[in-house]
């Protein structure tokens, strides 16, 4: 009944993604796609008008273009045509399932690969929010150059270095944070003494070393060292942990199946672990009332957040202290287990005693060393997440998961109620994030048809940009140039609009004003307590709630009537 349950989640989740409109920073990556389909190497070239005002597109954008030069093929050959675009991203979602197996396999071995799949593929912070970004495909081709790498190892076969080195170094060109990537695989190289296995890293410098050589013969500077120079990341330390601890906390539901045997998982000591635990969430929870002080505090936020401490100190904590050797003592295959989940000897096995073909390392060092891998690699990541963007968002948060998850999966054991729980959590958040983002499609596509023949702007970004440009229509400009006596504005209440034409308002004459109620009780981007892809001050992630009566966005249409 649980598989027949998480196939019938895993498919309305996929085809959410697959029927999703153009969303939030969609638009900057198809822009920069367009670019290369009129000139391949200048994909940044122009000015684009995207936060308060047009700039240059390379101080726009924040990333590298390789997703945009994947898309592009696909946009010549079919247009804009959403499924398709989301269905090209599919081996993208392929790379990152199978680069999680293997490592599971090699880690936590066979019987647990599945588990950990299935974890991160369901979290609510993977596919709603993969839209047409960067995100996933970065993490993807780092997962995956990962797993290729660790093969290579424990093969000794150069072509597995070979694709590990070069899909870590294009993780790189999906995504400037995904090249924490390289230091990753360095440090696991040498924490396994494969010191000659560390020349292949080289080849993963060539795809960022190839672009910015392009971009000083192109552009006569190098991207990552402006963004370097402008340090995207100023915000505060606070102002971007305590809403990326959050966000982690509502990314996965796995911390309550490891709390359900809370003492088997902490080992020797656990009463004193547990009461650090507890410290640490009275503490953080202090921290997060005085850096957000005047802000409103919403529940849903605190119990993220809550959820979020635990996750962490339960990664920090688990296993710790307790006797590796009895922890390899028995392999735990179905039926191993009793009614609690916990091995024969009172501990749950983390790497099985007698491993399977392409199973890892057994012994007491080698579970220290992947352990403490593990745990080296979600500290950097949280870095990367506080330190390598300028806001937090679920997306940001990404690299965090997959160790989280190869950390606590073998402790929360075989719980697909859980995890169905959690499949049917990211299934509300995609269905709630596209009642959202489908509004502007429609929207301009009502307005496209009310005001035919009319010159027609609009303000703001977002999905609702690319919507409103398919249809002809015409960026509002901050000085408001090209306005005619006469022409039609459509403002969106709840988009990001930038800076406005001054005295704007006051010779509008209000033409419609649409409502947009939701279909779901859930909301992803309100800022009323809800902020999926901008986790700024008391926001979580998603909020639930049952009051339908408000709106999603609020459309208004006006004619701009100026005096004579």
């Amino acid at each position: 009944m649980h598989r027949f349950l998480l196939a019938l989640v895993a498919t309305g989740i996929g085809l959410f993604a697959l029927i999703k409109p153009v969303h939030i920073d969609d638009t900057v990556v198809l822009h920069v796609a367009a670019n290369i389909l009129r000139d391949p190497l200048r994909p940044f070239a122009g000015e684009f008008f995207w936060l308060e005002a047009p700039q240059p597109l390379a101080k726009v954008t924040t990333n590298p273009p390789l997703v945009s030069y994947w898309l592009a093929p696909w946009i010549a050959l079919t247009g804009y045509r959403e499924w398709v675009l989301h269905l090209s991203f599919a081996p993208f979602v392929a790379l990152l399932m199978w680069g999680m197996h293997r490592l599971a396999t090699r880690w936590l071995g066979a019987e647990w690969a599945w588990w950990a799949v299935g974890w991160l593929m369901l979290s609510p912070a993977v596919l709603p929010g993969m839209n047409l970004m960067r995100d996933v495909p970065a993490l993807a081709l780092l997962v995956g150059g990962l797993a290729c790498w660790v093969e290579g190892l424990e093969r000794r076969q150069a072509r597995w270095l070979l694709a590990g080195a070069l899909l870590v170094g294009l993780a790189g060109l999906a995504k400037y944070t995904a090249l924490i990537g390289l230091p990753l695989v360095a440090l696991y190289t040498v924490l396994r003494r494969a010191y000659g296995a560390l020349g292949w890293l080289t080849l993963a410098l060539a795809p960022i070393a190839g672009w910015s050589a392009l971009n000083l013969w192109a552009d006569g500077a190098v991207h990552l060292l402006y963004l370097w120079q402008e340090r995207r990341g100023s915000a505060s330390l606070g102002a971007k942990l305590l809403p990326g601890i959050v966000g982690l906390g509502a990314s996965t539901l796995l911390w309550l199946g490891v709390g359900q045997r809370f003492k088997a998982a902490l080992g020797d000591g656990w009463r004193w672990k547990v009461a650090l635990l507890a410290l640490a969430v009275a503490g953080v929870v202090g921290w997060y009332r005085l850096q957000f002080a005047g802000q409103p505090m919403y529940l849903q936020s605190l119990l993220w957040l809550v959820a979020g401490v635990i996750a962490l100190g339960l990664a920090a904590g688990v296993g710790a202290g307790q006797d590796v050797g009895a922890r390899h003592a028995v392999p735990l295959r179905a039926g191993d287990e009793d009614a609690g989940g916990v091995g024969a000897h009172g501990v749950r096995p983390v790497i099985p005693h007698r491993p399977r073909a392409g199973e890892g390392d057994t012994g007491g060092e080698g579970y220290k060393t992947i352990a403490l891998f593990l745990r080296i690699w979600l500290l950097v990541a949280l870095a990367a997440a506080v330190w390598g963007v300028p806001f937090q968002a679920m997306r940001h948060l990404l690299y965090a998961l997959p160790p989280l998850i190869l950390i606590l999966t073998p402790w929360a054991g075989r719980n697909a109620p859980l995890l169905v729980a959690q499949g049917v959590l990211c299934l509300a958040v995609i269905a709630a994030d596209y009642d959202y983002a489908v509004r502007y499609k429609r929207g301009a596509a009502v307005y496209a048809e009310l005001f035919a023949g009319e010159r027609v702007w609009y303000a703001g970004s977002w999905g609702w940009m690319f919507y409103a440009e398919q249809h002809g229509f015409r960026k509002l400009l901050p000085n408001g140039a090209g306005l005619q006596r006469g022409d039609i504005i459509i403002i969106p209440e709840r988009v990001y609009k930038g800076k406005m034409p001054p005295n704007l308002h006051k010779h509008l004459v209000l033409l419609d004003e649409t409502p947009c109620y939701p279909l779901t009780p859930l909301r992803t981007m309100d800022f009323r307590g809800a902020a999926y892809y901008a986790l700024i001050r008391t926001n979580a992630p998603f909020r639930f709630t049952l009051q339908r009566d408000e709106p999603l966005e609020i459309r208004r249409a006006y004619r701009w009537m100026p005096p004579r």
